[in-house]
């Protein structure tokens, strides 16, 4: 008598969720699109794009989403065209039961500013171009010199996120410049000396015995007294008074 109870429960079940499935799709083809709420999730630490922005952006791009019914702009359809943005790195839209249209934006991350010549523009994270925006500056380290003279920027893209990771190091050094031999030298934020790092090579030793300086070498009313700092040398730090 169990079994045949369990068995006719399994069919009911079984029964249910296509009857389900259809009354769900009827009513959905009757809910309209009643609003649009866009949440960027990283405003506060970026300000490529605002919520008001991505609302205008997508009632260009389709003039009927808001009022018309909510199947005929599918969320796949919305993520993959605001992906496009040359801001925003990932993108979720779903509707509500309401008709309401979420959508969730984090925008990509700025690790470099290049100049090279007359021109400037982000690398991100993954090493990808993004051009500058008017309504937002990221404060992030500043690649420049002859920028030509690197056959790739791999090798910088590890160096920014070793000193973008770095509590120290990020309040600390300002630029990366790289010289007309290809060897590369710091700007630092506090005292006005050239810090000469030559290849990027072991750079994270250079920059132990560079923190080494700074730390128990050097008094913070000293760091000005010198103009030059070179780490080029295996082991050594050679500085050079004004």
């Amino acid at each position: 008598m169990k079994k045949v109870k369990n068995t006719l429960l399994w069919i009911l079940v079984v029964s249910y969720f296509p009857i389900v499935y259809a009354f769900v799709s009827v009513g959905k083809s009757k809910v309209v699109c009643s609003d649009i709420h866009v949440e960027v999730n990283d405003s506060l630490q970026a300000g490529f794009v605002t919520s008001m922005q991505i609302r205008d952006v997508l009632q260009n791009k389709y003039p009927t989403l808001l009022g018309g019914q909510v199947q005929e702009v599918n969320c796949e359809e919305i993520e993959l065209f605001l992906k496009k943005h040359e801001a925003i790195s990932e993108c979720e839209a779903y509707y509500t039961v309401g008709g309401h249209l979420n959508i969730e934006i984090d925008q990509r991350k700025p690790l470099l500013r290049l100049f090279s010549g007359y021109s400037s523009y982000y690398i991100d994270e993954g090493g990808v171009k993004m051009p500058l925006f008017d309504q937002f500056s990221a404060h992030v380290l500043v690649l420049s010199g002859h920028v030509n003279k690197l056959d790739s920027l791999n090798e910088v893209i590890e160096f920014a996120k070793f000193i973008s990771n770095d509590e120290f190091w990020n309040a600390q050094i300002e630029q990366v410049y790289v010289e007309q031999n290809g060897e590369f030298s710091l700007t630092p934020r506090v005292g006005d000396q050239i810090i000469y790092l030559g290849s990027l090579e072991n750079y994270f030793q250079k920059m132990e015995h560079l923190y080494a300086l700074y730390t128990k070498g050097l008094h913070p009313r000293e760091w000005n007294n010198y103009k030059e700092i070179s780490l080029k040398y295996e082991g050594q730090i050679i500085c050079t008074k004004k």
